[in-house]
């Protein structure tokens, strides 16, 4: 049997959470519901465009809560389900005493997801890429508010979603890197020093995004604001002392599972850090393996004043406290403000090099960006193919959303995908902008 369009909208969706499933009888169900509402939105409003575009609203939201209810009965089998299971049940255990798992829901904002999925759809028909992944939390509590992976040249797989650990450059790494030396008093953004190339050891060198020609003699904070591979190296390797910046990834969460409730997440792994070489290249997000909620998880630190917060898609509606999501106090608040400030000017001043690319009008953004080329398997450098990233919040100043953006392998000519602005930036902006607009709403 051919299946139907309201059919083929759930499967599509799955493709983005290839770990919650459903049974076939109830994707059919929930595909029935959702025909039944277009039906009915036809006959009132007799517009085919509005019955789709909340058709698929509802599917997501439907699709929700059913994975929901799924998960949670394998988590913490209820008094119906373990009846169901023949299971026995403890003593004392009755209906009402589930009511707190009954309370659960999920944190996934229908609105904001239908955003990331109408982004995700323009840049697929675009530059038709091998993946694409979006994920939206609020920096404060670590609620994941929307969530994709899409694969829309071959179907998912286990390992392609958000707690899959991809390899470097891993862009939170420096970010780190920079809040390590100013919570440990060894950054001073007026000292200068020599851009363009820097030589570790002998034969080991360094060099600046543009081909190693740098910008001559610069301050750090001039240096940080042009992505400068040199200044990051040199804060890791000459400013941190021997496994200081080890220990702040560490407690920024690199190297463990953030603790989602997803299974299959990976810990991801930290780089070799013994020789001086090895110190600067990690500095710069070389080196290491990272999953994209890793780099939710430590770009929160900085953007909620300090904290690192366990990523999570459920939660009670009424008796959570943020509390209970915090896993510990990395960094100072001033510290991390410190950080904003600089993240900030990243994306705003005359000397960042992603102020064309993510600056909003209405709001003001903070983030940091990596690109990366992709090898083959004898580990040669295939030209013309990138995996492009971008990880940032806003407004800057009161950080409402954080966003992570990546783009693997574009279709477009080579000089476009490895200039990977305009491919990436067009999403974490429509995103952004329009998912801070309907908050405000709310």
């Amino acid at each position: 049997m051919t299946p139907s369009s309201e059919e083929k909208e759930i499967r599509a969706l799955f493709h983005s959470f290839p770990l919650l499933r459903i049974e076939e009888d109830k994707q059919q169900m929930i595909a029935g519901h959702i025909r039944e509402e277009k039906e009915l939105l036809m006959r009132m409003k007799r517009r085919k465009t509005v019955s789709k575009v909340i058709g698929a609203i509802a599917a997501s939201f439907a699709l929700f809560l059913i994975a929901y209810q799924v998960v949670i009965s394998m988590e913490s089998p209820s008094v119906q389900s373990a009846q169901i299971k023949n299971e026995p049940v403890s003593p004392g255990t009755t209906a009402a005493g589930t009511a707190e798992q009954k309370a659960k829901v999920t944190t996934i904002n229908p609105q904001i997801q239908a955003y990331v999925e109408e982004a995700l759809n323009k840049t697929n028909q675009v530059y038709s890429p091998e993946s694409m992944t979006v994920i939206v939390t609020d920096p404060h509590t670590g609620e994941i508010l929307a969530m994709a992976n899409r694969m829309p040249n071959k179907m998912a797989k286990e390992q392609e979603y958000a707690g899959r650990a991809v390899p470097d450059p891993v862009p939170a790494y420096p970010i780190v890197t920079l809040a390590a030396a100013i919570q440990e008093g060894k950054f001073d953004p007026n000292e200068i020093y020599d851009s363009g190339t820097y030589e570790v050891a002998p034969g080991k060198l360094i060099k600046d995004p543009n081909n190693g020609i740098g910008w001559g003699e610069i301050t750090y904070l001039e240096g940080v604001l042009s992505s400068s591979n040199v200044a990051f190296a040199k804060l890791g390797n000459e400013r941190l002392q021997k496994g200081v910046l080890e220990e702040y990834l560490k407690r920024f969460g690199f190297g463990n599972q953030t603790g989602i409730e997803l299974e299959g997440e990976e810990a991801g792994s930290l780089p070799t850090m013994e020789k001086p070489y090895e110190v600067a290249n990690a500095a710069m997000g070389k080196g290491a393996t990272a999953t994209a909620l890793q780099q939710v998880a430590a770009l929160g630190v900085i953007a909620n004043g300090g904290e690192l917060m366990r990523p999570h898609l459920y939660k009670n509606a009424d008796t959570d406290t943020r509390s209970q999501y915090m896993v510990r106090q990395v960094i100072s608040e001033e510290a991390a403000k410190q950080v904003r400030e600089i993240l900030e000017s990243a994306v705003s001043s005359k000397f960042a090099s992603l102020r064309v690319l993510f600056k909003l009008d209405e709001y003001s953004v903070a983030g940091n960006s990596g690109v990366a080329p992709k090898y083959d398997a004898q580990g040669n450098v295939i030209d013309g193919k990138n995996i492009a990233t971008f990880i940032g919040y806003a407004p800057s100043d009161d950080p409402k959303l954080l966003i992570y953006v990546s783009v693997d392998e574009p279709k477009t000519d080579p000089m476009v995908a490895l200039w990977w602005g305009p491919i990436i930036s067009p999403i974490f902006k429509e995103v952004m902008a329009n998912s801070l607009q309907h908050l405000q709403k709310e």
